[in-house]
Parts: structure tokens; sequence; C-alpha cells
């Protein structure tokens, strides 16, 4: 910076020898100065300035602040958690006082979301925004804060960031905004139903569901109705009544979503309520949410229950899981075979292997046959499916039923009946 000083002094050679008289010279040197002169002073700056167009800075409304507890962010994520053909995309809305969370199957036809309540925002009180971040985001927050955790939403740069009451840095993640306007329609109420009572059904039910093999067509969905559950395939099927599943609730869960159900509702407590609309089922547990969308289809097969057995013995559950789980070592094929005579009644269990053979015998009480003396009766049927079937029973005995095309197990107890119908297999 170049500055012009002007003294009154008439000679140079004068300088110093009268400090009273006016002497001029133009002197020039280098100036250094921290504060920076006025624009008055340099009216090519002040031009400069009213030219130059200037970038509107960022308002401050565009970022949203938010502040909840890491415990509250790992109940969340514990809640809707599914195990199965998850998308990885956790879905947020967020308003003045609460934040929910839902996670969803790569087709968005099954989700669980849970809403937990903000310590404080500086949300409007009739404000919404929807956005996504990855799963393994909120799998961090779970696992290596426990803390208040403050948030600060930028809707300008499209990002998340936040940090731990005890630290003082910050860190980001991007995110995806999206649309946070709640559907329309208003589900119409099902039933109140014990979520253990409904654990319990569909897990029986679905024993046999996943089950597929040459020639055979899988039922593409578990039907809740008439009291109880029931699913499987066309080599085996499942039905699970209590008196705890109303009559009048009926609905389908899609073979595909049976699995995350599961494990949805296996985390629920108490009372739930169903509710469905055209397009969906609802089932709500205090804060936590799941739905389905509709699909699936279900041929009835309860008659096949009512079908008149060749004979029906009480066994005890432990000595033919034994049996059971022995025999399909050498293979999952296996027989049955009903041998009557004039004193006495047995039930053969055998595996049928090239290379092996195990013979067991099922020991129980006969409650009544059919069959005439000194004759007998066999059934092929997949010893898989048996195995799995004497594993979910619950009570010490159960029945075991045989005619020439089927087997069929009951359990019961005050609490509901479990039974199951294995076809003859070639």
């Amino acid at each position: 910076m170049t500055a012009s000083i002007e003294l009154s002094i008439e000679g140079l050679s004068r300088i110093g020898s009268d400090p009273s008289r006016n002497l001029r010279v133009d002197l020039e040197r280098r100036v250094s100065t921290s504060h920076p002169p006025s624009r008055d002073a340099f009216p090519e700056f002040s031009t400069m300035l009213q030219d130059q167009v200037l970038a509107p800075s960022r308002a401050p409304a565009l970022v949203k602040k938010f502040v909840v507890h890491s415990d509250q962010l790992k109940s969340a994520a514990r809640a809707i958690s599914l195990p199965s053909r998850s998308s990885g995309v956790i879905a947020m809305t967020l308003s003045a006082d609460a934040l929910r969370l839902s996670e969803s199957t790569s087709d968005n036809g099954f989700s669980v979301a849970t809403t937990v309540d903000l310590i404080r925002s500086n949300l409007a009180d009739n404000e919404t925004i929807g956005f996504e971040i990855q799963k393994k985001v909120l799998a961090s927050w779970s696992h290596h804060y426990d803390c208040e955790l403050s948030f600060e939403l930028d809707k300008d740069e499209d990002g998340l960031a936040w940090k731990g009451s005890a630290r003082s840095f910050h860190i980001r993640t991007p995110v995806r905004f999206v649309d946070a306007t709640a559907g329309t329609e208003e589900p119409r109420r099902l039933a109140e139903v014990n979520a253990r009572a409904l654990y319990d059904a569909i897990g029986y039910a679905a024993l046999l569901i996943e089950k597929r093999t040459t020639g055979t067509q899988a039922f593409d969905g578990l039907q809740i109705s008439g009291g109880g559950a029931r699913s499987g395939y066309l080599g085996g099927v499942s039905l699970y009544r209590s008196a705890a599943l109303p009559n009048d609730l009926s609905c389908i869960l899609p073979k595909r979503n049976v699995s995350n159900a599961l494990v949805a509702i296996g985390k629920m407590q108490g009372a739930v309520a169903i509710a469905e609309t055209d397009d969906a089922v609802f089932i709500n547990s205090g804060s936590t949410e799941l739905f389905w969308t509709k699909a699936g289809r279900f041929r009835p097969f309860d008659g096949i229950f009512d079908t008149v057995m060749a004979a029906t013995f009480n066994v005890v559950v432990a000595e033919a899981l034994r049996i059971a789980t022995i025999a399909r070592i050498a293979s999952d094929r296996g027989r049955i075979v009903l041998q009557a005579s004039d004193s006495d009644h047995s039930l053969l269990l055998l595996s049928i292997s090239p290379t092996s053979r195990y013979e067991g015998t099922l020991k129980g009480e006969l409650r009544e046959c059919s069959l005439p003396p000194a004759s007998s009766l066999e059934l092929n049927v997949d010893l898989a499916d048996l195995h799995r079937v004497l594993l979910s029973i619950r009570t010490p005995d159960a029945e075991i039923s045989i005619s020439k095309h089927r087997l069929i197990v009951k359990s019961a107890c005050a609490d509901y009946v479990e039974t199951s119908a294995l076809a003859a297999v070639q």
C-alpha cells in the first residue's frame, strides 16, 4: 500500500533545522496496518462493492435441530430390525416432538415402524419432514453412543450431522428427503389379540410353509380365520386352533413375509390391535406398528382333519421324536407300518434307504383301530416333515392317527390344539 504525505517545507536542505517553518516534501513509503481504511478513503473500492453481486447467505430455517437419547434409538433399532429381505434403508419422519423410524423389505410389501419422543427440537408444531438413511448408520448410533445425541438436518446440503453430548466434533451422513404425507385411508379395526397367542399361531401354522418338493405346489400364504391359523404345502399342512383367536378375524399373511412377521410379533407384549385397509393389514402394539401388503392365495383344507382314520394311538412325544431323529439320519424317506393282531397292535417307523435300515416302535396306547386282526397298513412319509412336527409339540403326549393316504399328528391342551397332516409320498 502506498501513501502520500505532504509537508509544508521550503527546501529539503533545511529539514530539521527549524521545525516551526512550513516545509513541503513528497515522500513515498510502504505502510503496514492491521485495520483496513474506510470505504470513503478509497472511492474505487466503494464502486467495486456497489457493482458486485453478492451470493445470498443460507437461511437458518433450512437446518432442523433435534435431540434424542441413544438408548431410545437402540430400542427402536431392535424393534424394527428385519431378519430377511431388508431394503437396508431406515425411513424417518421428523416432527416437532417425535421421530418415527421404519424398516421395510426391498419390495415395500412389509414394514415395521416405531416412534420415539424427542428431548427437544426447533421444528414448528405442524411441521413434518421425511428422509432416509442407511441402516448401518442407525446401528452405529446404537453401538457407539450412550448419551444424548444432537442432530442437525440440513435440507440444503442433503445431510444429517450429529454429535454426542460428551464430544465436540460432528459426524455427517448423506440423506434422501422423501414425502412425509401419511396415507388418507383410515384402517378398519378387526380384532384385539394377545401377542403371544398370535405368535404361537403363526409359528405352528408356518411349520411346513417353506417346504417345496418336485411335483408339489406350496401355498402362497398363511391364513388366519375362524379361530385358527393354517398353512402348508400339498405334501403336508398344519392347523393351530385357540380360543384366544377371534372367530371373526380373517386375513392372509403372504408366505414371503412369515419370517419377518414372526420376529416382529415376538417382540410385542400384551394385547395387539389388528386392522386393515383395502390394500394392507396392520398390527399395532404401543408405539410399534407393522404392516404387510395384502397378497397370497390359500386353498381350504380343514376337511382333511375330518377324514376317517384307520387307527389312533396316544404316544409319548419325547420317545417318538427320538425315533424319528434316528430314522432320518439315514434318509428323509420313511414308512409307518401299522400291524394288527388279536392281542396287540403296533406302530413301527422305518427309514427307507438303499444303504442302511432303521426300525423303531412308536410305543403308545391304542385308542381305536378299524383294521381286522392279522392285517397291516403301510404309509410312506417324509421323515423331515414328521421330525419338524414332533419337534414343535409342547405337550408331553400326542395323538398319531394313520390311514391309507395320510398321517395326522395332534396335540392338545386347555389353551390350544395343534394338528398337522402329512400326505402319503411315493
